[in-house]
């Protein structure tokens, strides 16, 4: 099963160092998972490869490796430290080989060498580096032979081993298990800080209760964006509502009831001690909650546009699950329009006469997850002694509920969202009574959620539940054919009357062909968000031909273009006949491109049409 608790350590090293580090991390498997990388960094890409691979809450490496890394990343890098005493044991082991010993390190020992061969018969040589390659050469520049003895960190360990030379390594079990524990303490820190941020934010930006607080020392007056909104809070205002708060029917009691911006509220009202400093902190929770009544016609969706028998068959099985009352799971990369699916569901269900409540559920901190969804009721929790608050399955109450991103729930998450899919019912939080539900569900995801399952990440009842019917949203490269009204239909919505109909038709005429060669890896959504760059642009030139667009398009989205060089060296295997035919073909006779896609001046591209010509012409003679 799948541990949360557990704190990721990515460590970087490099043979010995990782063979070193291998041998103790069993000690530490109950606090932490890690992962080593036995090379040594090159470049940001590719450690933030690694990073985004493994996603851990803290880096460890050594010398110079973790100098690079903690300019690279931005993930906490900690150094195994190296101490005097661990640096005179590994000279004292190599000095049984032979006397003479190299000394190359990253860190500045001299002084400490210079005692020791004061002190010692050992003759120890000493240079220190600053990156590995400067290392490598210092380790060349020494000419050292096979009688020689090595001391250094593992790159320098691993370039004597290569040549057959004694070497010692200079960290030690010791180092290894101290940095492993301030890893796993400051990867806790992480964490909490991660987690405390989400609270933060959450109560202060995306919480529907206003929230005041008043520091009783300087007077100052602090507010949610909820607040803000509710009570039009702005610089001329402040000292109103100050004042009013200041006024008895708030100082004397902790709850109670007032209007402020022309509505009648309930408020909570605590007394805190930080910094040395009191603080009044006044939560407010609407008299009569104004619930919106259910619209009956809402907000059409923006059609899909399609023309591909793949979207087609999709169109006909979204419609007949639409009528079906099962929970459907919809599949698909991001950008592809799944909540556009689902809302084409609900629409066309039983149940489009009730909202749809969609819900992100990568975005909601898991502290919050219960209240959000089930609601509470007055004197739950300190706060929340007045008003209440409904939840969003009472929101969805007899229409849908829609699950985005529902493979990113955690497993105390998936559980209480389980229980309410089999029992058909919730209960609010601090209430005694069961609320029955009738909705449906739709949930969406780009994870593979049977993976998931195999893996303990995602619960195999709650998946069953979820997945009564599924849809398989195809991505953009699946459905090409689809992208020459797909991309004019974005340039009609995004025009916003700045070009002429003309205009757009034109640009989606050139647009097409080179959309064509794109796989797409964002679909719809990339293609609507490079169509809305060039529209930018396109607004400010008094006439834009095929030139300009190209032009355009290879500076705002270079990517459409990345792949050209590496189809075209594929293609050079075959005969330059085919090649050039295959490119007219490609983009329907348009020389420009062609001669783009095949890095040749149009120049060059007549040459070699008027060859193919004239091959060809020859041919027919022979025949």
């Amino acid at each position: 099963m799948y541990e949360t608790s557990k704190i990721r350590v990515l460590i970087f090293g490099h043979k010995e160092f990782s063979q070193l580090l291998s041998s103790v991390l069993t000690d530490m498997e109950d606090h932490a998972e890690c992962r080593i990388v036995d090379a040594i960094v090159g470049t940001i890409d590719e450690a933030n490869k690694h990073v985004s691979l493994f996603n851990p809450d803290v880096v460890i490496s050594a010398g110079s490796n973790a100098s690079y890394l903690k300019k690279a990343l931005s993930v906490p890098v900690l150094s195994i430290p190296v101490t005097e005493s661990d640096i005179v044991s590994a000279i004292l082991k190599a000095s049984t080989v032979n006397k003479d010993v190299h000394v190359i390190t990253f860190d500045d020992y001299s002084s400490l060498v210079e005692l020791l061969n004061q002190n010692t018969s050992i003759n120890i040589k000493h240079r220190k580096y600053e990156t590995a390659e400067e290392a490598k050469q210092i380790y060349q520049l020494s000419k050292l032979s096979a009688n020689n003895v090595v001391v250094g960190a593992s790159l320098v360990c691993g370039l004597a081993s290569q040549d057959n030379i004694k070497s010692f390594l200079i960290y030690s079990k010791e180092s290894c298990r101290a940095i492993l524990k301030e890893a796993i303490t400051i990867g806790r820190k992480q964490k909490e800080q991660i987690h405390s941020r989400a609270i933060h934010r959450w109560l202060n930006e995306d919480s529907k209760t206003p929230i005041l607080m008043v520091d009783n020392y300087t007077n100052i007056l602090t507010s949610n964006s909820a607040a803000k909104s509710e009570f039009a809070i702005d610089s001329a205002s402040k000292q109103e509502i100050l004042d009013l708060l200041h006024s008895s029917q708030f100082t004397d009691i902790s709850d109670g009831k007032c209007r402020l911006n022309q509505t009648d509220w309930w408020f909570h009202k605590d007394t805190i001690e930080m910094v040395k400093h009191q603080f009044d902190v006044y939560q407010f929770y609407a008299q009569t909650p104004n619930i919106p009544s259910i619209p009956k016609q809402s907000k059409p969706s923006p059609p899909l546009v399609y023309q591909s028998k793949i979207m087609g068959d999709l169109i006909e099985r979204t419609d007949l699950y639409a009528h079906s009352p099962s929970h459907v799971l919809i599949i698909g990369e991001s950008g592809t329009g799944k909540e556009m699916i689902a809302k084409r569901i609900h629409q066309n269900s039983q149940f489009t006469e009730g909202q749809f409540v969609a819900i992100n559920c990568a975005a909601m901190p898991s502290e919050l997850f219960e209240s959000e969804l089930f609601g509470y009721v007055e004197g739950s929790f300190t706060g929340s002694k007045r008003g209440g608050k409904h939840g969003l399955l009472y929101e969805a109450e007899s229409g849908v509920l829609f699950l985005d991103e529902v493979g990113e729930l955690s497993l105390p998450q998936q559980a209480k969202l389980l229980r309410v899919i089999q029992e058909k019912s919730y209960r609010p939080i601090g209430s005694h009574k069961e609320f029955k539900l009738n909705l449906k569900i739709i949930a969406a995801t780009n994870r593979p959620l049977a993976e998931q399952v195999k893996n303990g990440l995602f619960r195999d009842d709650l998946y069953y539940r979820l997945n009564v019917l599924s849809i398989n949203v195809p991505s953009l490269k699946e459905r090409k054919e689809d992208i020459a009204n797909i991309t004019k239909s974005k340039l009609v919505a995004l025009n916003f009357g700045q070009l002429a109909l003309e205009a757009i038709e034109s640009i989606a005429l050139h647009l097409t062909p080179i959309f064509k060669t794109y796989d797409w890896p964002g679909n719809v959504r990339e293609l609507e968000n490079i169509v809305e760059r060039l529209l930018v642009y396109c607004s400010v030139y008094p006439e834009i031909d095929s030139k300009k667009i190209t032009q355009l398009l290879t500076e705002l989205a270079p990517e459409l273009f990345a792949n050209k060089e590496i189809e075209t060296a594929g293609a050079l295997a075959k005969s330059e006949h085919q090649l050039v035919m295959q490119a007219m073909n490609k983009f329907n006779g348009n020389k420009e491109l062609v001669a783009q896609f095949l890095g040749i001046s149009q120049t060059t591209l007549w040459r070699r049409l008027k060859l193919i010509h004239e091959n060809n012409k020859r041919g027919q003679q022979h025949a």
